[in-house]
C-alpha cells in the first residue's frame, strides 16, 4: 500500500533541477492536495489507509507528476530549449531560401510548394516527438505552424502535392498521431496537453507564437523576390531568441515578457522591411506614390491585435483556484 512521505519522496527526486525552496514550496503544496483527496474519501466510507493509497493512485504516478512539474515550475534545459528554437528557424529561413530560388527556377508558385512542404513534414516529426514526451513546453510551437500550415494546405490546389489538398491535408497530421498512438499506447499524452495549458497558459500563447514566421512570410506576399530574404531571415533569428529566452525561463512574468520581446523586434524588422520597400512606389492601381509612414500604422494596429490574441490565454489564470498549481490525472 502506497504511504504518502514514499510517494512524495519519489516526485521531490524527479523536480531535480528546481530550487531547494521551490521543490519544497511543491511538495508541501502536493501533500495538501493529497490529504484533502484522502479526506474526502474518507468522508465517502473508506478508512483511512485505504483512503491516502487510493488518493495517491487516482492522481498518477510519481515520476510523470514529478516531470510534468518539472516542466511547469522549471527552468527548461539548452536542449529543450534548441528544440523550441527549431520550428521558427526551420519555417523562417526555409522562406528566406526559398525568395533565393524563385529566381533561379521556372516556377515560384512551385519552388514555394516545395519548400513549404518540407518545413511541414520537419515540424510534423518535431511535434510527434513532442507528443510522444507528453508534449512538454518546448513541443507546443511545433502544434500551432503544423495546425494554420495544415489550414493553409487546405486551401491548396497544387497538382505537384495533390495528396495535401483539400481534406488530404489532414492526411499527414492523423499519420503522426497513429504513429505517436501506437509508440506510447496510451492516452494520457493528449491528457497532459489541456492540462499543461491549465496550469501553465504561457504554453498556448507559445503555440500562437510559433505561428509567427508564417504571419511574417505572407506579409511580404505582393513584394518581389528577393527582397524579402533577408528580412525573413533576420526575423526567424529574432523569434527564435525569444523561443530561447522563453524556454530557459522559470517564471510566467519570464516566459510572457520573453515572447513579447521576441514578437514585438521581430514585427519591427519587418515593419522596416515592408515600408521601406513600398515607400515612394506608384503601382498601377495607386493614384500617387506610397509613403512609408502609411505602412507603419496598419502594422501596429495589426501587432496589438496579434498581442491580445497571443497573450488572450492569460484569463485562464482568473479561474483557477489558489493553490491549484499541481498536474493532475
Amino acid at each position: 500500500m502506497a504511504t504518502l512521505n514514499d510517494y512524495l519522496a519519489k516526485v521531490q527526486a524527479a523536480l531535480s533541477g528546481l530550487d531547494g525552496l521551490a521543490r519544497q514550496a511543491i511538495i508541501e503544496e502536493l501533500r495538501g492536495h493529497l490529504e484533502d483527496r484522502a479526506a474526502a474519501l474518507q468522508a465517502a466510507g473508506l478508512e483511512k489507509e485505504a483512503s491516502m493509497s487510493e488518493a495517491i493512485e487516482r492522481f498518477g504516478e510519481a515520476g510523470e507528476i514529478g516531470t510534468a512539474l518539472r516542466d511547469v515550475h522549471g527552468q527548461g534545459s539548452w536542449s529543450e530549449a534548441l528544440a523550441g528554437m527549431v520550428p521558427l528557424l526551420v519555417f523562417g529561413l526555409a522562406m528566406a531560401l526559398n525568395e533565393h530560388l524563385i529566381r533561379l527556377a521556372w516556377s515560384a508558385y512551385g519552388t514555394t510548394v516545395y519548400c513549404f512542404a518540407a518545413c511541414y513534414f520537419v515540424l510534423l516529426i518535431g511535434l510527434g516527438v513532442g507528443w510522444a514526451k507528453g508534449f512538454p513546453r518546448w513541443s507546443y510551437p511545433y502544434g500551432g505552424l503544423v495546425l494554420v500550415s495544415t489550414w493553409w494546405w487546405m486551401g491548396l490546389n497544387s497538382p505537384r502535392v495533390w495528396i495535401l489538398n483539400g481534406p488530404g491535408a489532414w492526411i499527414p497530421l492523423l499519420m503522426m498521431a497513429a504513429v505517436a498512438l501506437l509508440l506510447t499506447r496510451s492516452w494520457r499524452p493528449l491528457r497532459q496537453l489541456p492540462a499543461g495549458v491549465w496550469h501553465d497558459w504561457t504554453r498556448l500563447s507559445f503555440g500562437l507564437y510559433g505561428c509567427l514566421p508564417l504571419i511574417v512570410w505572407l506579409l511580404f506576399d505582393e513584394v518581389t523576390a528577393p527582397y524579402p530574404a533577408p528580412y525573413l531571415a533576420a526575423s526567424a533569428v529574432v523569434l527564435a531568441g525569444g523561443a530561447l529566452a522563453y524556454v530557459r525561463s522559470a517564471r510566467t512574468p519570464q516566459r510572457a515578457l520573453a515572447l513579447l520581446m521576441g514578437m514585438t523586434l521581430a514585427w519591427g524588422v519587418t515593419t522596416v522591411g515592408v515600408a521601406i520597400y513600398w515607400d515612394g512606389r506608384l503601382m498601377p492601381w495607386m493614384t500617387e506614390p506610397f509613403h512609408w509612414y502609411e505602412q507603419v500604422q496598419p502594422m501596429v494596429i495589426t501587432w496589438v491585435v496579434l498581442a491580445a490574441l497571443m497573450f488572450a490565454p492569460a484569463l485562464l489564470s482568473l479561474f483557477r483556484r489558489p493553490g491549484e498549481s499541481v498536474q493532475t490525472r
